[in-house]
């Protein structure tokens, strides 16, 4: 086995119970993200002016749980207080990641991957300053190993823009995340209204890394197909929770590669990439397999009904190749097929562990991926196994 660098392009934050109001613009102490427990011993998540049960969350810390305490978390039956500290404890997380021989990890929100259209934008623009200011000290003593991907309001492009203004000297951050949703009035990233995130993440340097959920908070396939009122889980339903849905296999099955397809094709056929040459996008979390036949079709079909979108003067496979990564889980069989193909390419292929979330596999996830990549040659290998990571990342 090729001696390899294993480097994380899309770990997770468990956002902490108690730390984010400490670092919130005063006056919304009480609004951003914490967890309050009543008189009967019950935990609440509040955020803004929503309260809501917060046990049902444990789940989202499940990676690496025997299958019958993953179980249990899914059925609400775990505190938040009980779930992995890995999410929101960096010595516990460096320590999971040492016995995976993981270098180094890039982090993004969980729960702050919601919100956005569920509170006003003054509450919104709070709680994001104070999730990346805490953010930034909780990656700074790190030695290295973590690194930060601020959460951007983005559903207001000129307040994003202000908040990569505010963070993105800063060492810390690495990126910036935005859903691959339209967030603005079903308005698809082609339109220049996205314009001011496109051009400060330029300007500083930080990739866009296009994270999905499922969830119908934002316009998207969960939303527009209505998979989050699927009516085939026993998961607990809180209408006033931010990501309100009612199963998660239609919706995160469906609803993210949807969404990501719909994003890729605007950044790329869109102009988005023309526009921004400087940009760099990461699209995560929603396998890889898909994006060489994605390509092939967005290529045939710009040769074909290229009068359609006149602005663009390339092919859309090369925008992909000349700003673009893809993240893969460490199991996915195509890889080798997409480091082989001319559309993507081994230096444009990125992995993820997604820890702490119930699908993350550690211990075992850097096993599994060298297994993975072991057919291609071994300097493929080390670019996917940690070489594109820096790259992207500016690390």
């Amino acid at each position: 086995m090729a001696d390899l660098q294993f480097m994380d392009a899309d770990g997770h934050i468990i956002e902490p119970p108690h730390d984010l109001p400490k670092f919130a613009p005063k006056g919304y102490e009480d609004k951003v993200f914490h967890v309050e427990t009543d008189d009967e011993g019950k935990d609440w998540v509040v955020v803004g002016d929503r309260r809501i049960e917060a046990d049902v969350f444990a789940f989202a810390a499940a990676g690496g749980l025997p299958a019958e305490e993953r179980e249990a978390a899914h059925r609400g039956e775990l505190r938040y207080s009980d779930m992995r500290s890995g999410g929101w404890d960096a010595q516990m997380r460096m320590a999971d990641m040492s016995s995976d021989d993981i270098e180094l990890s890039v982090l993004y929100p969980t729960f702050l991957l919601s919100f956005q259209s569920q509170h006003p934008l003054d509450v919104v623009v709070a709680q994001c300053q104070a999730y990346n200011d805490w953010l930034t000290e909780h990656v700074r003593d790190s030695d290295g190993r973590l690194h930060g991907v601020a959460v951007l309001p983005h559903r207001d492009p000129e307040a994003a823009a202000a908040e990569i203004e505010r963070v993105g000297k800063r060492p810390e951050i690495v990126g910036v995340q935005v859903r691959p949703n339209p967030a603005v009035d079903w308005k698809p990233f082609m339109d220049e209204v996205y314009d001011p995130i496109w051009r400060a993440a330029s300007e500083h340097g930080l990739p866009v890394g296009l994270h999905p959920l499922m969830s119908a908070d934002l316009p998207g396939a969960v939303q527009g197909l209505r998979l989050h009122r699927m009516k085939t889980s026993e998961i607990p339903v809180q209408e006033d929770a931010d990501i309100n849905v009612d199963n998660i296999f239609f919706s995160q099955m469906i609803g993210n590669p949807v969404d990501m397809m719909s994003a890729m094709t605007f950044f790329l056929a869109g102009g988005v990439c023309k526009r921004f040459p400087e940009l760099k996008v990461v699209f995560l979390e929603t396998n890889g397999g898909w994006v060489v036949p994605w390509l092939e079709r967005m290529d045939h079909h710009f040769h074909m009904y290229g009068f359609d979108i006149p602005w663009l003067d390339k092919d859309p496979s090369e925008y992909f190749r000349r700003q673009c990564w893809i993240s893969f889980d460490a199991d996915e069989s195509t890889i080798p097929f997409t480091a082989a193909s001319d559309y993507v390419g081994a230096d444009r292929i990125v992995w993820a562990t997604d820890y702490p979330h119930p699908d993350s596999k550690i211990p075992g996830i850097t096993k599994e991926l060298a297994d993975t990549i072991a057919p291609l040659p071994e300097d493929q290998q080390q670019l996917i196994a940690g070489g594109n990571c820096r790259a992207l990342y500016g690390i």
